[in-house]
C-alpha cells in the first residue's frame, strides 16, 4: 500500500525530500550532472514499451506474460518506458536518479493514481475517505491529523508490549497446528490471523481469540473480505469502474459487499473503543489519535479501515517472504540467531529499545522488502506536462515507481537476485537511498509504517527466541 514526513508543511519544506533518507543520504550523494535533463525532451511516443493495442493497451501483453508477477522481466525495455493500462497511461521509473529528480519537483499536495473503486465505493455508500484515496487540501489536512501521532517512534514503540502479547499465544498455537508431519496448511492464512489479532490489539485495545480456540466469527469475516475485495479491484481498476457500477456487474456486487464487511467491522471496533474510555485504558493508537480531536467519527472511519487492511494484508505478505528467504539460505538463519542469542536474553521479552541493538535483523527485513516487495509499484499523478528522463511525460500521466525495475537491477544492486542481508551493513553508503522505497517515499510515504515495521521486526525476533529457533523450524515447512 503507498502513501515520515510533512507535518507542517513549512518546517518539512526546508529539510525536502532528504529528510525522510536522512541516515543514508548523508553518506550517499548524486552528482549534479547525473540530475541533469536535456533541454529538448523527446516525446512520449518516442519511449519503448510493451505492445500497445487499441482501447486494451498493454493488458493482453501482461497477461500473455504472467501478469503482475513477471514484473522484473519488463527491465528489458530500460529504466523508464511507457504501459498503457487500459483506461490510463503510465510512464515506469526504474531508475533512482530519475526519481530522485522527478521528486525535486513535486506539488504541495502530490496527487496519487486514482483508486477509483475505492472512491466510487465511498461515494456511493457516503463514507470518508482514508488517505490512500484523498487528494490535495482535504488530503493534507487529514495527513497532518495523523503523521505526528503515528509517525513518532515515542508513540508507536509502547506498542511492543502488545505485539508481545499475541506473540506469545502465537508461538504455542502454531505448535498446535502442525499436522503428524510438522507441517502447516495454510501458513499464509495463519499469518493473516497474527496480522488481524495484533493490529487489533494495538489500535483498539481489543483481542478476537483468533489464536485460541474458539475466536470471533466478524474477525475471519473481515479477512476474507479483504481478500475479496483485493481480487475484485485489478478487474476494476482496468476495465471501466463506472460501466461496472452502471450495470451492477458481479465484480462491482461483490466489490461492494467486501467493502460493506470492512466497514461493518471497523465501526464496530471503533465505536466499542471509544465509548470505554472512559472507563479502560486509554494507550491505544485510536486513542492516542483521536487524544487531539481533530478527526471527525466518519473520518476515523475512513482513515481506520485502510490501517486495519494494511495491518492484516500487506504485514503477513512481508512476514511470510521473510520466512521463505529465512528458510533458503541456511547460514542467514544461523547468522541472525547468533545475534539474537548474544545480544537478547532468552528470558526476557523483546523490546522497541532493544531492537536497536540487531542490525542484522533489520537487514533481513530489508534484504526481503528489496527483493520481494509486497507492493510491485507505488505511484504520482502528473499535474503538468513534465521532464523525466530526457522524455516529456504529458499531465494526467500515471507516474509509477517501479520497484522491481530498481531492486533487481544488478547496476544498483550487485547479485541483485540473491539473498544478501549484509549489504545494507556493509555496502549501505554506497546504495542510493531512491533505489530501496517498500514504503514509498516523500510526502505520501506510508502512514503505518513505523508500526509495520515493529511488528516485524518483534515477531521476528519473538520466532527465534529461547533455544528453540521456532523460525527456521517454519521456515522448512513451507
Amino acid at each position: 500500500l503507498d502513501c515520515p514526513i510533512f507535518q507542517f508543511l513549512p518546517v518539512f519544506a526546508q529539510l525536502s525530500l532528504k529528510t525522510s533518507l536522512i541516515s543514508h543520504i548523508l553518506h550517499y550523494h548524486t552528482p549534479s550532472e547525473y540530475l541533469t535533463l536535456p533541454r529538448q525532451p523527446l516525446p512520449f511516443c518516442s519511449l519503448p514499451g510493451p505492445v500497445d493495442f487499441p482501447g486494451i493497451g498493454s493488458i493482453l501483453n501482461i497477461l500473455w506474460n504472467g501478469g503482475l508477477k513477471n514484473q522484473h522481466e519488463i527491465m528489458k525495455f530500460g529504466k523508464i518506458f511507457k504501459m498503457n493500462l487500459g483506461f490510463f497511461k503510465s510512464v515506469q521509473i526504474g531508475d533512482p536518479t530519475m526519481l530522485e529528480t522527478f521528486l525535486r519537483t513535486e506539488s504541495i499536495y502530490p496527487k496519487r493514481m486514482d483508486i477509483k473503486p475505492w472512491k466510487m465505493y465511498r461515494d456511493y455508500r457516503e463514507e470518508a475517505c482514508g488517505l490512500l484515496i484523498l487528494d490535495g487540501q482535504e488530503w493534507f489536512q487529514m495527513r497532518r491529523a495523523t503523521q505526528n501521532k503515528l509517525m513518532k517512534p515515542k508513540e508507536i514503540f509502547p506498542m511492543d508490549l502488545r505485539i508481545n502479547e499475541v506473540m506469545a499465544d502465537f508461538i504455542p498455537y502454531i505448535d498446535n497446528i502442525c499436522d503428524e508431519n510438522g507441517c502447516i496448511a495454510d501458513l499464509y492464512s495463519e499469518l493473516n490471523k497474527l496480522s488481524y489479532e495484533t493490529i487489533c490489539y494495538v489500535l483498539y485495545n481489543e483481542r478476537y481469540g483468533l489464536l485460541q480456540q474458539t475466536c470471533k466469527e466478524e474477525a475471519l469475516l473481515f479477512i476474507k473480505s479483504v481478500k475479496e475485495m483485493m481480487y475484485y479491484l485489478g478487474p476494476l481498476i482496468v476495465s471501466s469502474a463506472e460501466l461496472h457500477k452502471k450495470f451492477n456487474t458481479k465484480q462491482w456486487q461483490n466489490h461492494t459487499k467486501a467493502w460493506d464487511n470492512i466497514f461493518l467491522t471497523v465501526k464496530r471496533c471503533i465505536d466499542k473503543s471509544l465509548a470505554q474510555n472512559s472507563v479502560g485504558k486509554r494507550d491505544h493508537l485510536l486513542h492516542v489519535i483521536n487524544s487531539d480531536n481533530l478527526l471527525t467519527r466518519k473520518q476515523l472511519y475512513g482513515i481506520f479501515a485502510e490501517l486495519q487492511i494494511g495491518g492484516v494484508e500487506t504485514t503477513a505478505n512481508s512476514l511470510m517472504w521473510i520466512m521463505l528467504h529465512l528458510s533458503r539460505n541456511k547460514d542467514v538463519q544461523q547468522k541472525l540467531l547468533e545475534e539474537i542469542q548474544s545480544t537478547c536474553p532468552s528470558y526476557q521479552a523483546p523490546t522497541a529499545s532493544m531492537l536497536q541493538s540487531l542490525p542484522y535483523l533489520k537487514s533481513c527485513i530489508k534484504e526481503s522488502m528489496r527483493l520481494t516487495p509486497t507492493v510491485p509499484f507505488t505511484s504520482r499523478t502528473l499535474e503538468e506536462d513534465t521532464n523525466i528522463g530526457g522524455y516529456l511525460i504529458p499531465q494526467g500521466t500515471i507516474a509509477m515507481i517501479n520497484f522491481h525495475a530498481m531492486t533487481w537491477n544488478d547496476e544498483f544492486f550487485p547479485h541483485a537476485q540473491e539473498y544478501k542481508p549484509e549489504r545494507w551493513m556493509k555496502d549501505k553508503h554506497t546504495i542510493n537511498p531512491f533505489a530501496h522505497t517498500p514504503f514509498g517515499i516523500g510526502k505520501r510515504m506510508c502512514i503505518g509504517r513505523r508500526l509495520a515495521e515493529l511488528q516485524l521486526q518483534l515477531t521476528l525476533k519473538n520466532l527465534h527466541c529461547g533455544e528453540k529457533n521456532i523460525a527456521i523450524a517454519l521456515c522448512l515447512r513451507m
